[in-house]
């Protein structure tokens, strides 16, 4: 517990948003939340909560004043204009903190806080980074907002996109159906046709979601929508027949002399090709170099394959160093060892002072044996080609 002299200004006016007596307004919530604030104080962070509260408005004569945001968001508005800092969301990991971050994002460019918005940003693209599976709600509460939370609806729908799977297949039932459909035609989506079918049918039979409009997407027949977007979106040439027999036939999403036409027009094909793949990705991952485990984080992840240094392939992937946005490489030097390593700002490799792992001398890039050089630390990374 912190002592009188460890107390601040801002922990003591936090402290006395849980006392009726001591403040002098209630944000109303969309959800109904009644959030308590100071009028005084929140005028200060905002201009326009300054004209709205204390402005030629309805506003600026009532004690409660509503905002079309949850209550978390409008919580966190009132901890940020006190303290600027957002800790409410701290250590939350659930579908509503998703949205409510999101909606935070939303609220603060409404209120033309920058500084806000940004930190709602950071916050939200890290819930995307530690759970994944939390994408779907942060891109379905994005594509409310439009424009204001277009930033965060991309970083996940490339997570999305990346981690079908663990993001679609796992957690339909968050999406609305016109985000849904949206989806499910997405040709970036890496992953088979029957992952997306999947997702559709878990949506389907899911729990209830209410759309856009207000109206229960139970209510007006999820099945029913369910078929309209399988016969729109899904192709089912690409689905396996095993999986056309079984999956798909037996969802009833698909008309059987859909899956019949299909059937008959694979095994047709079949026929004539002596080696035949019916399962196709949308988009085949591109050729590179993963990296991980090495001690020196910045170094981890995916390099993408790019031409050659001297007679041996090369990987480069770019990140932020050191503040700055710096190109990252794996390459052989000449006939000598391979490297790990940052290029010069200029984009020259090939300095052994930016070296952080030199590996054994192969003829491809080295799965392990890898061993710390100039700035790289331990552990050394394992590389595994893709």
């Amino acid at each position: 517990m912190e002592s009188p002299a460890q107390q601040t200004l801002s922990t003591n006016l936090i402290a006395c948003l849980g006392e009726d007596d001591m403040t002098d307004l209630h944000l109303l919530g969309a959800d109904g939340s009644k959030i308590p604030a100071f009028r005084t104080i929140l005028a200060c962070q905002s201009s326009v909560l300054r004209k709205m509260l204390y402005g030629n408005f309805e506003e600026s004569k009532s004690n409660i004043v509503k905002l079309d945001y949850n209550g978390d968001s409008l919580k966190a508005l009132v901890e940020f204009c006190i303290s600027d800092d957002v800790l409410l969301f701290d250590g939350r990991d659930d579908e509503n903190s998703a949205r409510g971050i999101v909606q935070l994002v939303a609220c603060a460019h409404f209120l033309n806080m920058e500084l806000l918005q940004k930190k709602a940003q950071i916050l939200a693209k890290a819930l995307l980074k530690s759970h994944k599976s939390l994408a779907c709600t942060i891109y379905d509460e994005a594509s409310i907002f439009g424009e204001p939370t277009e930033s965060v609806k991309e970083c996940a729908l490339k997570v999305i996109r990346e981690y079908p799977e663990d993001t679609l297949l796992s957690t339909p039932h968050v999406l609305r159906s016109e985000v849904l459909s949206g989806l499910i035609g997405d040709d970036s989506m890496c992953c088979e046709e029957i992952t997306l079918f999947r997702a559709l049918l878990a949506w389907a039979m899911g729990e209830n979601k209410v759309d856009s409009s207000g109206v229960d997407d139970a209510a007006s027949n999820r099945l029913s929508i369910a078929k309209n977007l399988a016969a729109k979106h899904i192709r089912l040439s690409s689905i396996q027949p095993s999986d056309l027999i079984g999956t798909v036939r037996k969802s009833c999403l698909v008309d059987e002399r859909l899956i019949s036409e299909t059937l008959e027009t694979q095994a047709m094909f079949a026929e004539k090709e002596s080696k035949v793949q019916f399962s196709k990705k949308r988009r085949l991952p591109p050729p590179g170099i993963t990296v991980s485990g090495a001690g020196s984080d910045v170094v981890n992840g995916f390099y993408e394959e790019d031409g050659t240094h001297g007679k041996y392939p090369k990987y480069t992937r770019k990140c932020k160093w050191q503040g700055k946005e710096r190109l990252f490489v794996i390459y052989r030097h000449s006939v000598h060892h391979w490297y790990i390593a940052v290029a010069a700002e200029d984009g020259d490799i090939g300095t052994s002072s930016n070296d952080f792992y030199i590996g054994p001398i192969e003829g491809s890039v080295p799965i392990d044996r890898w061993r710390s050089d100039r700035i790289g630390e331990d552990p050394s990374p394992v590389c595994k080609k893709s």
